[in-house]
């Protein structure tokens, strides 16, 4: 069964030969609708988007592919909104949101055949601008959360990339993503990485060629190679994180490593408002990320399950997309 949320384009949708069973007619904020259908049950949502308040803000659709499942969503989007053109619409598949139309056959083909990342790829491309960090949702399901958050600070095509990645919990995993992050991007994008790790000696386990462990006197002799490199990972510790171009912050959300550090820096999820922070590791359910994230009061920029760093994973692929490190 069906839900319909409308506004404006009623009468398209009122023709429609489907079974509903709840329509809602009005406007509406992303917090009313996600309170009304988190617990409910529904085959797939129409939402006439004229039925959002400010529904030509990118904010809007971010909130709604928080509560619900964004894979069940079909977009009724009138043709004239400032919604319809290639650059809202990348923004749109960057959350997860591959089902849109602009007419009533568009949803019949839709609710028959939805789209995957595959067949509104070329208007993600199309819409791509310089800086701007969109991806499609990861394979794995798990959804990119916050895109409202400082652009990649480099542009996209030529020169070297700099991403810095920075545990807060202990031991979050830094090593390992940057381990595995440089592989995917070597092998599947044929980019140079070269990957640094500032006063600890865990690559060396790796046994990689190009992932170099120094120390703060050496760090700038190691940079100074970096432009012969098409993107460099930067395992941060406790340097000075502004020397990349852009950074990952990486939590466990264990109770004891939370609770630890929350010991060791009681204002710790104050400094990181408007980072980029990933949850690393994480076995915790969607709402129970949105919990953790209203309680301590930050964005979840991004949530990564367990990995082997043994194997290739679509989920890295993806991360990368997600960051702009590859397109």
């Amino acid at each position: 069964m069906n839900v319909l949320i409308v506004n404006q384009q009623e009468n398209l949708l009122s023709s429609l030969n489907i079974e509903v069973i709840k329509t809602l007619r009005g406007t509406f904020d992303p917090d009313e609708i996600i309170s009304t259908f988190s617990n409910f049950f529904f085959a797939r949502m129409i939402i006439d988007i004229t039925a959002l308040n400010n529904c030509e803000d990118v904010i809007t659709y971010q909130k709604l592919s928080i509560g619900l499942p964004i894979d069940k969503i079909i977009l009724l989007i009138p043709a004239n909104s400032q919604v319809a053109n290639n650059f809202f619409l990348s923004k749109l598949i960057s959350m997860g949101y591959y089902n849109f139309t602009t007419n009533s056959d568009g949803i019949m083909y839709l609710l028959e055949h939805p789209n995957t990342y595959k067949e509104v790829a070329h208007l993600h491309q199309a819409g791509m601008s310089v800086g701007a960090p969109m991806a499609p949702q990861p394979s794995n399901g798990i959804s990119p959360v916050d895109n409202n958050l400082p652009s990649v600070r480099v542009s996209v095509g030529g020169g070297v990339r700099t991403l810095g990645i920075k545990n807060v919990t202990d031991n979050a995993g830094a090593s390992s993503l940057i381990y595995m992050m440089k592989k995917e991007l070597e092998e599947t994008h044929n980019l140079s990485v070269l990957a640094i790790e500032i006063d600890k000696r865990d690559f060396i386990f790796f046994r990689e060629d190009n992932m170099v462990s120094t120390d703060k006197n050496s760090l700038a002799n190691e940079l100074m190679r970096s432009k012969d490199f098409d993107r460099v990972l930067v395992d941060l510790n406790e340097y000075d994180d502004t020397i990349c171009d852009d950074v990952i912050y990486l939590l466990e959300p264990s109770v004891i490593k939370l609770n630890r550090l929350m010991l060791r820096d009681k204002n710790i999820f104050s400094k990181l408002k408007g980072r980029k922070v990933i949850i690393n590791k994480s076995t915790l359910s969607e709402s129970d990320v949105r919990e953790f994230s209203m309680e301590a009061g930050i964005n979840i920029f991004y949530v990564l399950p367990p990995l082997n760093d043994r194997e290739r994973s679509s989920v890295v692929s993806d991360l990368l997309k997600y960051l702009n490190m590859v397109q």
